[in-house]
């Protein structure tokens, strides 16, 4: 599969995808300002490249929650990956695996989680957490996810309600006992949030209350993801909270947020010494991941270009999308002249 060019890639994948498969990955929230806006910023934050350094041999890796790393990438979660291809997320998950990077698996996802554990291999895998009202439950699957290996539990807490995609809510897929959230109570059958039946409804109704249960309760760190502020950011920490992820979920609820590079330029500083910061949305060039590491970010996340992956070529187009972005990331940091993730300081970006 050729993926130098993203945008091919993704009207590759959208010829392969229903219409209402296509309409829930690419869609944003309202008028989709936050959407193109999360990529805009990251396209228009200029480089300062550095002339005479030492660049025959370039170092990517990067320590994430205390495991060394080779690249500071990462799989954003992103959920119901049987509406892109029959194997869902197993193959995204070998994938991932394949291009040694870690898995951050949907509560939405479609295939049980134990099944995707079967792929990790060396690779990290981490689970998305939505908190459910029913504590008993999220106490089982907090016990299932231990006992299948998983080293992190990532919180969201951005989507207490779902917001509204006009483009989605009018592309419904129809349900199927085939394609379920199967991970979830119950194991529905997989719907979209945009759908009038959900509107309004607090699903996830999880507080620093919650947060604070959920430390104590999992035998694996606990990270937030969703955070848009520093003081909030700060306050994860102070509840135990391992690590924060900057995203605004990809422009998908709230319309007009802060772009996740303003967001990161704000929070990394916070929580320098104090936590790890991971960033989400928009990315779509090695260049954006050098980016995001200049303005403190430990690593980034890569949500929608792994679809694109997964629906062209399955497994082998994940692998290849982390790859290309790998590369990528390598020849900026040559053409910047730094040699390791270290020495991506925020002098490397203009004002």
């Amino acid at each position: 599969m050729d993926c130098v060019d993203l945008d091919a890639l993704e009207h590759a994948a959208r010829a392969k995808m229903a219409p209402a498969s296509y309409a829930f990955c690419a869609c944003g929230a309202d008028d989709e300002i936050s959407l193109g806006e999360n990529i805009g910023a990251w396209r228009g934050l200029r480089l300062r490249p550095r002339v005479l350094r030492d660049v025959t041999a370039i170092d990517t890796s990067v320590s994430i929650l205390g495991q060394t790393m080779p690249t500071p990438i990462m799989v954003a979660p992103t959920g119901r990956h049987k509406l892109f291809h029959p194997e869902g997320e197993r193959a995204t998950a070998r994938g991932a695996a394949a291009a040694g990077v870690p898995y951050v698996v949907a509560s939405n996802s479609n295939v049980l989680l134990e099944e995707v554990a079967a792929e990790r291999k060396s690779a990290p895998q981490w689970f998305q957490l939505y908190y459910w009202p029913k504590v008993a439950e999220v106490e089982a699957l907090i016990d299932r996810l231990a006992a299948a290996g998983f080293s992190a539990l990532v919180l969201t807490v951005d989507a207490p309600v779902p917001g509204w995609a006009p483009v989605a809510a009018r592309e419904q897929h129809e349900p199927s006992p085939d394609i379920r959230n199967i991970n979830m109570p119950g194991q529905p059958m997989a719907r979209t949030a945009y759908h009038p039946d959900f509107v309004g409804k607090v699903m996830y109704p999880a507080t620093w209350r919650e947060l604070e249960w959920l430390v104590k309760r999992s035998p694996m760190p606990v990270l937030v993801k969703g955070v848009l502020r520093a003081d909030d950011a700060v306050a994860c920490v102070e509840h135990g909270a391992k690590a924060v992820i900057v995203s605004n979920h990809g422009g998908r609820h709230l319309d007009t947020t802060v772009t996740t590079a303003a967001a990161v330029a704000e929070i990394a500083p916070a929580l320098k010494g104090k936590a790890e910061v991971y960033v989400d949305g928009g990315i779509r060039r090695g260049t954006d991941i050098l980016k995001a590491l200049a303005l403190g970010a430990r690593a980034v996340l890569i949500g929608r270009p792994a679809i694109w992956g997964l629906t062209v070529s399955g497994a082998e187009g994940v692998r290849d999308v982390l790859d290309h972005f790998r590369i990528e990331l390598i020849r900026a940091m040559q053409l910047t002249g730094t040699a390791r993730i270290a020495d991506a300081t925020p002098d490397l970006l203009a004002r």
